[in-house]
């Protein structure tokens, strides 16, 4: 995946064509190989937020919450702190906004109730790409397979929500910032903590790090993982530790368990 999105970052700056990857592989081979050795994975899906949502209209459901606190780790560019200016369509209901997310919904109907709002919202990431330079858009789209045009258009139409509205983001480790997001809890609100992936890519000892504070703190964690069936063809969506859906990784489609 890498060497493919270093091309993709070449061919987006008009440096290399897909017509003639040899020869950008020969031509630009020190650019690439840095990339290779240093470029973190950076993706922003913003279509997974249509089965994020559902996630946290049962995060409501159970604890009565109005208002939501939001943190995510693991937040790229942020744009899916920015879950609740979008559009949703579900079979039972829709959520206004823009642009407006739809996929499959498998098995029973996901439920539709009203969004909580949101009152705070942080992330944190090792290396936020910086949306408005086109440089870091550049960097976001590399990691995107160049053929998938909806997944880029996606892209396209909520950096244009994160121009208007930028989130806040700490730049470090997750881990490490973990206390003083929790910290930020408040009395009167449910304070939601989400990842979707990030913590796959940590050693094994940071993320069970990660999980102990999580599990002291007093949040909902919203996460992605391996789900119970054991099958690695699309994640398990879990509302603590408990599975609510099944979700393709993009964002596809939805199979609402709850």
């Amino acid at each position: 995946m890498q060497l493919l999105s270093g091309l993709h970052y070449l061919v987006l700056s008009g440096r290399a064509s897909w017509d003639d990857v040899r020869g950008a592989v020969r031509d630009e081979a020190e650019f690439l190989g840095d990339w290779v050795s240093t470029e973190r994975v950076q993706t922003n899906e913003p279509r997974r937020c249509w089965w994020l949502v559902p996630c946290f209209l049962e995060v409501a459901r159970r604890t009565g919450a109005e208002v939501l606190d939001c943190v995510e780790l693991g937040c790229s560019a942020g744009l899916n702190l920015l879950w609740d200016h979008y559009g949703y369509a579900y079979a039972d209901g829709a959520f206004d906004g823009s642009p407006v997310f739809s996929g499959e919904e498998r098995g029973k109907p996901v439920p539709v109730g009203t969004l909580p709002r949101v009152r705070s919202r942080v992330g944190v990431d090792l290396a936020p790409p910086d949306l408005q330079t086109d440089e870091g858009v550049r960097l976001l789209k590399s990691f995107v397979w160049a053929d998938q045009a909806q997944r880029l258009a996606d892209l396209d139409a909520a950096i244009e929500v994160w121009r208007r509205d930028p989130p806040e983001i700490v730049v470090g480790d997750l881990v490490d910032e973990l206390p003083e997001l929790l910290a930020r809890r408040r009395e009167d609100g449910v304070l939601l903590v989400w990842e979707t992936a990030v913590l796959g890519y940590l050693p094994e000892g940071r993320r069970e790090q990660a999980r102990s504070l999580l599990t002291d703190a007093d949040c909902v964690f919203v996460r992605t993982g391996q789900p119970q069936d054991g099958s690695h063809e699309y994640y398990g969506l879990y509302v603590d530790d408990e599975e609510v859906a099944h979700g393709e990784f993009h964002g596809a489609w939805i199979e609402w368990l709850a």
